[in-house]
């Protein structure tokens, strides 16, 4: 079971993802759309090692769908594998299209 915690703020938003009863703060990205061109959108990682666990990517994916931007933690207990982390990112997709209001 994974913990996915949402912080909006004005202009951004900061979002945690974390396995139950073992969150860590491990991994930081950022990422927001480009002031010049808004279709392309830059991201670095600032906390963590810079190939990651993929945080960088998945903040570029919702800075582009947000159109803000998006400050992202991944604790190292979830896996960046082929079956945990695209249901994570279907779950928040889910929720950001049926709850836009919280993000």
């Amino acid at each position: 079971m994974y913990n996915i915690r949402v912080l909006k703020m004005k202009d951004s938003v900061l979002l945690y993802i974390g396995q139950d009863k073992a969150e860590s703060f491990d991994e930081m990205a950022v990422a927001m759309p480009n002031a010049n061109n808004a279709s392309e959108v830059i991201g670095t990682t600032i906390i963590g090692p810079p190939d990651g666990s993929g945080a960088q990517d998945l903040a570029q994916r919702l800075a582009k769908k947000l159109k803000k931007q998006v400050y992202l933690s991944l604790g190292s207990s979830v896996p960046n594998d082929r079956i945990v982390r695209p249901s994570i990112e279907k779950k928040i997709f889910d929720d950001i299209k049926n709850n836009i209001e919280c993000f």
